[in-house]
């Protein structure tokens, strides 16, 4: 490829502090780097405290597993996300439902949400797609007029605001990813948010196998046993370093791909003549401020994305789409739906090409993208 997808930044500091980590009394976890974690979050975010878990999946289970859900009780996804969410509501005796998106964000559509509350509704799952911000104030009322829990899925979207809120800390939990393709990754990693100190120490119980051994280290007990139903959802020392070493950079780490988002969206603003209606520019609303992990373009139909994909992909430029909303997998057909139960959802799914974006691009990969795509655009008849 000439310009790959993503490629992961290297911080300086990383292979001193892995060392320092595979040297030290202890890899398993909530060691010196989890403590620099928490503190990097702290200060640059005021938040108090988090959960460092091995990746957002398991921070979804820890969350949804506080909701102590019984079989019959429904929580509300978007079909256009990652299989998570759901699966987590599954493994503890849910029912996802799955909801249609908003055109113009990709993020749930709250008019569709609203209309499939039940009263065995019990959450609601929202994702940030892209770092983008749905719009919380308008899901935390809805929540809130139905009691309904709000678990952020903001695995995208670590460092990205809503106004000046961080995402995963407005609703009631959130999940955060540090998986390989994201902003800041330690190849597997995620965090797990939570607003009710009390729902944070039960959280605690249950991310260590169900025991209270987090209060037997800090002193608070004489021994530990245990206290519940839980798993291993512990983050490794040596992930907590790596991690810690990325987000010391978290200001160059954005700006960078902020350069590589605002760069696309200047070319092709300035090209939308020879665009010729074939593509249109993702949209941030104003209530938003990303970390601009992905960039986006909305093509015409599907025949003109499938078009521009292939094309992209044999100028050496890997443009890819995204995920396959729940309800057209095979799984998700085994639970009644058809493709066009969520219209917004399958017009997603066939016209959206994700453009390459990462730290290492230059403005000159910028133009080159560009200039391949309005190239292949013009092809097109």
């Amino acid at each position: 490829m000439i310009v790959n997808f993503y490629e992961r930044y290297q911080p300086k500091a990383q292979l001193g502090f892995m060392e320092d980590a595979l040297l030290a009394d202890s890899l398993s976890t909530d060691g010196k780097y989890t403590d620099l974690l928490k503190e990097h979050f702290k200060q640059s975010h005021g938040m108090e405290d988090l959960l460092f878990t091995p990746s957002a999946t398991s921070a979804l289970e820890l969350a949804v597993q506080l909701l102590g859900l019984t079989p019959g009780d429904e929580v509300l996804i978007p079909s256009f996300t990652f299989p998570s969410a759901a699966n987590a509501v599954m493994k503890c005796g849910g029912t996802p439902v799955l909801c249609d998106v908003d055109l113009k964000t990709k993020n749930i559509s709250l008019e569709d949400a609203s209309s499939k509350i039940t009263e065995r509704t019990k959450a609601i799952i929202p994702t940030h797609y892209a770092g983008i911000s749905c719009n919380m104030d308008q899901l935390m009322t809805l929540a809130e007029e139905h009691h309904l829990a709000v678990i952020e899925d903001a695995a995208q979207a670590v460092h990205s605001l809503y106004h000046d809120k961080p995402l995963g800390t407005i609703g009631d939990f959130g999940a955060y990813s540090f998986h390989h393709t994201k902003n800041f990754s330690c190849g597997e990693g995620g965090a797990f948010l939570c607003k009710d100190p009390s729902c944070m120490d039960q959280g605690e119980i249950i991310r260590d196998n169900g025991t209270n051994k987090a209060q037997f280290y800090k002193q608070k007990l004489s021994g530990y046993s245990w206290q519940c139903a839980g798993s291993n959802y512990m983050m490794s020392g040596a992930c907590a370093a790596l991690l810690y070493a990325q987000l010391l950079d978290y200001e160059v780490i954005t700006a960078k791909r902020k350069g590589v988002s605002e760069t696309y969206h200047e070319i092709l603003t300035v090209s939308a003549q020879q665009l010729d209606g074939k593509v249109s520019l993702m949209e941030v609303p104003g209530y938003s401020t990303p970390n601009y992990h992905i960039y986006y373009i909305n093509c015409k139909d599907f025949e003109t994305r499938e078009a521009l994909r292939n094309g992209l992909l044999a100028d050496g430029i890997d443009a890819r789409t995204h995920f396959v909303p729940l309800h057209l997998s095979d799984f998700g057909r085994t639970m009644g739906y058809s493709a066009m139960d969520l219209p917004n959802c399958f017009s997603v799914y066939e016209t959206l090409l994700r453009l390459p974006i990462h730290t290492e691009m230059s403005r000159t990969d910028c133009e080159m993208v560009t200039d391949f795509l309005v190239k292949r655009v013009r092809e097109i008849k």
